[in-house]
């Protein structure tokens, strides 16, 4: 008698592992799916959001003469754009081919590869940190640049 209590036992168990599984995989299936929900221009909001709340303003080099204020995600432009404060002067800027060295940086990081992927527009505004009215750089990369 004691083997076929067992038996039932080690059956009902078996029963309710199976089941067990099934509804791990229709969660996992489900989370997935609603994972999948968020379009684009949702996420690249969200992350633009979460990052300037969490890292901004950040300061870029040791001697804080670039500082990136924030960064903002615009939906019905699809507009990555990156505000910085820069203490230089334009003459200073004007011998440095910053579209090419931002070209070079968007390329080579990979956390934008998704954006890239769906032809966002990334816009970086430099400001005089002194006068922040007063804008030195404003430069836009369109897909067909970095494609």
């Amino acid at each position: 008698m004691n083997g076929k209590l067992f038996c039932t036992f080690a059956t009902s168990t078996s029963k309710i592992k199976d089941k067990m599984k099934k509804i791990l995989l229709l969660l996992t299936a489900l989370l997935t799916l609603s994972a999948c929900q968020e379009s684009m221009e949702d996420r690249a909001a969200r992350d633009a959001e979460e990052t300037t709340a969490k890292r901004c303003p950040m300061r870029l080099n040791d001697e804080g003469t670039l500082i990136l204020e924030r960064i903002t995600f615009d939906k019905s432009t699809r507009v990555w754009k990156q505000d910085f404060l820069l203490d230089a002067a334009p003459e200073t800027l004007e011998q440095i081919d910053m579209r090419d060295i931002l070209l070079k940086d968007l390329k080579n990081q990979p956390s934008y590869k998704p954006y890239m992927e769906s032809k966002f527009i990334f816009q970086y505004v430099y400001c005089n940190m002194k006068n922040p009215k007063d804008t030195l750089v404003d430069i836009k990369l369109t897909p067909k640049d970095y494609e």
